[in-house]
């Protein structure tokens, strides 16, 4: 039952509720609306957005920014995206797939026949912001000639920011997207302080292009039914409620983490007790610590300081006289190391506004290693 909480992405039977970000994501498409996603690195937008794609069925791809490093591979990038959509939005009889060849013929189409079916590459001489906007607006129009919709995820899209030439093409981008009639976007990132000045910044290209939508943690209620299911599955048995607790209360409802402990205990061939998951859990965190300690050790100590007093106890007023004395930092201080700590997606707020440690596993390690 390993394929219930799988380490990469997860759709279908091993994908937990989000019925609530699902519906929105499905009616800004209906809508032909663009989003930003934005949560945490390891929260679940890959699989959130492919869960949506699967169940939306219409042609769509996935363009991925995290290796681009100049304008010009940006523009290949999104070439590339182009000609593999196109190629799934061509209808299987010749003539009218030249026919709408023809509607796209500034791109220099040219169609490929091989084992695998027919492929579309497609090329301009433009210079590079010309060549991002002109492709995504052939896809625009290529979509609507063929009648139906398409949508494109654009994922790392926060590299486009720290690209020199970053504003013409988020200029480029913007001027192709907001004329989008057949094409919905989506865009998503794992840094969450660039990707909000991308689209927050009003001297920004992309400034309000798209709706915001944020991710959270799942509720422990939405947790129950679907570890109760996996553990009938697997032990044709119900786990109690202080297990489930018990999970939720240690990973604290991460995503990722819920996946990392439950893969842990669903290994064992009996069903887990509340010491069983205490125990996991140790040993998970405990062949975590080379990379935990990595992670903290870049830290100043100022910042040290405030990881782990928000380790051992969470605030919501972290200016405040007692928090300020507990780590021995003035109130600007603190305010300055949460300001970077968020940046570095090491804190966040909670729904209550307290102050935490977003890595659970962190927290954990930083409370049992206290003197660290």
């Amino acid at each position: 039952m390993r394929r219930s909480f799988p380490q990469g992405v997860a759709t279908e039977g091993s994908f937990c509720d989000r019925e609530k970000e699902r519906t929105l994501l499905h009616g800004s498409i209906e809508s032909n609306e663009h989003v930003v996603l934005v949560a945490p690195r390891r929260y679940g937008k890959t699989s959130l957005i492919m869960q949506v794609l699967k169940e939306n069925a219409s042609p769509s791809v996935n363009i991925d920014f995290f290796f681009v490093l100049t304008q010009a591979e940006v523009a290949k990038t999104i070439t590339d995206g182009v000609s593999k959509i196109i190629s799934e939005l061509l209808p299987k009889a010749k003539a009218a797939c030249m026919k709408l060849i023809d509607s796209i013929v500034a791109l220099n189409p040219k169609l490929i026949f091989n084992l695998f079916g027919q492929k579309l590459e497609i090329s301009t001489k433009q210079t590079t912001e010309k060549t991002i906007s002109e492709m995504l607006l052939a896809l625009d129009q290529f979509a609507g000639q063929a009648k139906k919709t398409c949508m494109v995820v654009f994922d790392e899209f926060q590299q486009i920011g720290e690209l020199k030439e970053n504003h013409a093409v988020e200029a480029a981008i913007r001027h192709a997207v907001e004329r989008s009639k057949n094409v919905s976007y989506i865009f998503c990132g794992s840094k969450r302080h660039l990707l909000n000045e991308m689209f927050s910044d009003k001297s920004r290209p992309l400034y309000q292009l798209c709706d915001l939508m944020t991710i959270d943690r799942i509720d422990t209620i939405f947790y129950h039914d679907f570890l109760n299911k996996a553990a009938k599955n697997k032990w044709k048995m119900h786990l109690s409620d202080d297990v489930i607790n018990e999970i939720a209360h240690l990973t604290e409802n991460h995503p990722y983490y819920m996946n990392a402990l439950c893969r842990r205990l669903w290994r064992s061939d009996n069903l887990p007790s509340i010491a069983d998951v205490r125990n996991a859990w140790d040993i998970y965190v405990d062949k975590q610590a080379l990379w935990v300690t990595n992670d903290l050790s870049r830290l100043t100590l100022n910042r040290k300081k405030v990881m782990t007093a928000l380790a051992i106890q969470t605030t919501n007023e972290p200016q405040g006289q007692e928090f300020s004395e507990r780590v021995g930092i003035n109130p600007s201080g603190i305010k300055k190391c949460l300001d970077d700590l968020q940046k570095l997606d090491m804190v966040y707020q909670d729904k209550n506004k307290y102050y935490r440690v977003l890595d659970p596993a962190v927290a954990y390690f930083i409370r049992k290693n206290s003197n660290f």
